[in-house]
Parts: structure tokens; sequence; C-alpha cells
């Protein structure tokens, strides 16, 4: 006689598709949700779990009991990128349950364009046969919809059809930056890079004339040269730090390698005004990294 053992939960059919509907309401809820992010009804635990950090059998379990503590509901929420109540809310799940098996409630996705990542809904039609043609398409890669133009991404992804297509684009002021620098080829070239790369540039050669224009409009950044005029600029970083206590200041600085300036009292001043320092020569593309960085700007 053969024995048959019993399947444990991590080796059961796990996120079958024909499973009960769970009692919880929660539960029920959550699963209309994953559906309307474009999540097929047989990966639901698989992706809870990638997303709590549980087993499959555990991610399966809190399916069918409804045992989601309101961190886990956090967790999910920041992980789409919605708010909670989102993830409990019937909008949009009974048209949802009328849609054709050939579409899906629209989702959100990411497109670069520009070489931008921007985020954008996205309402996915049928697969894509061999002999099909769609000027954009959708790829589900890990919980995340991606569209690219035909023909998307060789390999084994399965290509979607994109119905439609939302984007909002983001509006912000640019951010203003103040240059005092005495060199005006230098000057000249941090100003062409940064407004390049999405900042608004303001010249001075004088400490004064900074001073005096960031009395009455502040900037979001600082980049000030260390010596200027036959001498440094210690002052105006005190006045600049005295006004502005968390505005980002840079220092740059050949002067150490010229003799005109003692290593000491830059890092004096570093250290004092909460001040970045970087040596001249440098690279305006890292430079311009590091400016994103201290404004926490992920562009």
């Amino acid at each position: 006689m053969t024995e048959v053992l019993p399947q444990s939960p991590d080796t059961a059919h796990v996120d079958d598709p024909h499973d009960s509907q769970p009692a919880s309401l929660v539960s029920r809820r959550l699963h209309d949700f994953f559906v309307r992010q474009g999540l097929p009804r047989h990966k639901h635990s698989s992706q809870l779990a990638v997303i709590l950090g549980l087993s499959r059998s555990g991610a399966f379990r809190k399916f069918q009991d409804g045992a989601f503590s309101a961190a886990d509901l956090q967790a999910l929420a920041e992980h789409f990128e919605v708010d909670i109540s989102l993830l409990l809310s019937q909008t949009a799940a009974p048209q949802a349950q009328a849609l054709p098996s050939s579409a899906l409630p629209p989702a959100p996705a990411r497109i670069v364009l520009g070489g931008r990542n921007l985020a954008c809904q996205v309402e996915i039609g049928d697969e894509l046969g061999a002999n099909d043609f769609s000027e954009l398409v959708a790829t589900l890669q890990g919980s995340e919809w991606q569209v690219h133009p035909f023909p998307g991404p060789q390999g084994t992804l399965a290509r979607h059809r994109v119905i439609q297509l939302l984007i909002r684009p983001a509006h912000r002021q640019l951010p203003r930056v103040a240059v005092l620098e005495d060199s005006v080829d230098l000057a000249a070239n941090l100003k062409e890079a940064f407004e390049g790369a999405g900042f608004r540039v303001e010249l001075f050669t004088a400490a004064d004339e900074l001073l005096n224009r960031a009395t009455t409009q502040p900037f979001d950044v600082y980049l000030v040269d260390w010596w200027l005029n036959g001498k440094t600029s210690a002052a105006m970083i005190q006045a600049l730090r005295a006004s502005q206590s968390t505005v980002p200041l840079i220092l740059t600085t050949g002067a150490i390698a010229n003799g005109y300036a003692v290593e000491d009292d830059i890092v004096r001043v570093a250290m004092e005004h909460r001040v970045q320092v970087i040596e001249k020569p440098f690279r305006l593309a890292l430079l311009i990294s590091q400016v994103r960085q201290l404004l926490g700007e992920k562009l």
C-alpha cells in the first residue's frame, strides 16, 4: 500500500485561484485591491509575502484568517503608494468584476520618457501574440507594470497591449543656486551645467553682492569660492548660516594647493557651519549629484 503523506502549507497549492472566498472582510477587500493593481488572484499570496517579508504559506494564512495588523496595512499602503483607506475600499471592485477578461482595471505603472522614470496609470489589454502590434506595451516586472514603446523588452516576460495611459506631470519651482566665483570661465561652466540639469543659477563675483541678494530672495543652495579678491569667504559663510541655518552650503577651493589658505582654517569653518568642501578641479556631474543629494531630490 502506498502511504500518502499530507502536504505542508509550504508545499500545498498556495495561491490556488479556486480557493474558497475568505470569510474576512479585510481579506476580501485586499484581494479586490490586488486585482485592481493588475495582479491575478493566484499571485496575491506570493506578492503579499514579498511585501511583508513572509513565507508564502504565512501570507496565504493571513488571507485565510484575515490576521492583518495595522503595521501590515501601513506597509501595504506604503508599497503601493496609496492611502490606507484605498486598500479596503470597494471602489472599482464591482466594475472590475464586470470587465471582460481582455482588460484589467487601471493600475499604477512606470514609463521612461526623455531619460526620466515617470509614474503613470495604465489600462492593460490582451497579451500580445507573435503577430500583434501595439505602439505601447506593458510588462509586469515583480509587482509593477512597466510601459515601453513597441516591441518592448525581449525575453520571457508577457507583453500586454496598452489601452490607455494617464500621466499627471509633477509641478515644482526650479531650485535656485547662488554661485560665488571670480573665475569667469568656471562660473560660466557652472551656470551652463546646473541650468542644463534643471536649476536656476545666479552668478556673483563679490561676497557683499551675494549677501544683499540673499537677504531679499534667499537661495536654495550656495556654491562659494573660498579665496576671493584676496581674502577668504569665512565671514560671508558665517552670515549665510546665521540667516539660513539648514541651507546647503558648498565651499569650493583651489587655494590650498596654491598656498593661499591654511587647511586648518577651512576645516574649522566647515565643521562650525556645516559646510561641504570640494577641491578644484572638480567634476561638474559629481558636484550636481551632491547638490541633489543635499536637497533630497530624486531626479
